[in-house]
């Protein structure tokens, strides 16, 4: 059995899944763990998660990372939020791994660049080329659940005239940095929420002008809506109490227009306390119409809390091998063989 060395550079939620992961697979071995924590740096990669020690320790040195024999870099590092609200990935990073002649896997929204931004999509794809090697991003959102699942569902109908995915997430045990963006807490009259509207879109987006043009379905507009929600009652997220009247949830409507009709929607949800305060619903459904007249598909435990993010992680390590062994360039998922988990 071939095995694929590799580096995970981001330790936070999705890299701690990808780690554990990387330690459950024979074809796999973890030669490097990149992060910029003090509190996990010069520790075991795995006994920062209390994990089995993985024989590697925890560097803040991308550079001396990308100096190893390394097949692939899972690139979990942050986001940085531009000044008017969107989220951009460094692609700059990305190059620059893609420069030491290793593929780049990831789950940041560089993703259907083609569309959504074609300079980088361009400055990726040709830096991939020239060094023998291939970028693909894919996890959960853009990724597997939209667009990979529903395009693929699509393909058991006849004709397709309309699809909305739904999904959501609880936030109430989310500990990462970002959560903050949602202003859980907050007065909603003294929040950006004009700007908020604007990093989601930035961040997911791309999965809908995907299906689109994977369903042959031409946009001639691109709408987003935005709905937030006031707790009706003071609720008790980990990160602190959040008052009855401030904010506690939001629901982003996404969709691809043609003459004014919603063609391909992307429907999702951030709130906390789900399990106190039901609306809006988090709903993981995937609707699809046309020929037969409808299918409605329904994905239950998708992100748990306790293990929310390994959906995320798993589509990024499964697809492993058919990156290293494949065509160099920007790659996407829908592109590859079907992505199965690994041994």
């Amino acid at each position: 059995m071939k095995q694929y060395k590799v580096i995970v550079w981001g330790l936070g939620n999705v890299g701690r899944a990808a780690i554990r992961m990387i330690q459950e697979k024979q074809s796999l071995k973890l030669v490097a763990a990149v992060d910029v924590d003090p509190k996990k740096i010069g520790r075991d990669s795995g006994e920062i998660f209390n994990f089995p020690k993985t024989g590697v320790t925890v560097t803040n040195n991308i550079e001396d990372a990308l100096k190893l024999d390394a097949d692939v870099v899972l690139d979990y590092t942050p986001l940085v939020r531009d000044e008017k609200g969107g989220f951009t990935p460094s692609a700059l990073d990305i190059c620059r791994v893609l420069k030491s002649k290793k593929n780049v896997v990831t789950t940041l929204p560089i993703y259907y660049s083609q569309v959504t931004t074609p300079d980088l999509y361009k400055m990726i794809d040709d830096t991939a080329k020239e060094n023998g090697v291939s970028y693909l991003p894919t996890g959960l959102l853009p990724g597997a659940y939209a667009s990979y699942i529903p395009t693929v569902l699509a393909g058991l109908m006849g004709h397709v005239d309309k699809i909305t995915v739904q999904s959501g997430e609880d936030d109430q045990h989310n500990y990462s940095s970002w959560v903050k963006v949602f202003g859980y807490g907050m007065d909603p009259d003294k929040f950006p929420q004009d700007k908020l509207k604007l990093g989601i879109a930035s961040y997911y987006i791309s999965g809908v002008y995907e299906m689109g043009e994977r369903l042959g379905i031409k946009f001639d507009d691109v709408k987003v809506d935005h709905e937030w929600y006031t707790a009706p009652q003071d609720l008790h997220p980990t990160f602190g109490t959040v008052k009855k009247g401030t904010i506690y949830g939001h629901k982003f409507t996404m969709s691809g227009m043609v003459n004014g009709e919603a063609k391909v929607s992307l429907i999702y949800v951030h709130k906390i306390c789900d399990d106190v305060v039901k609306t809006p619903a988090i709903d993981n459904e995937i609707h699809i119409e046309g020929m037969p007249k409808s299918l409605d598909i329904s994905i239950n435990g998708m992100m748990p809390l306790d293990e929310s993010y390994v959906t995320s992680a798993a589509p990024s390590v499964n697809v492993i091998p058919m990156v290293v062994d494949g065509p160099s360039g920007f790659l996407q998922a829908l592109d590859l063989k079907v992505v199965t988990p690994l041994h």
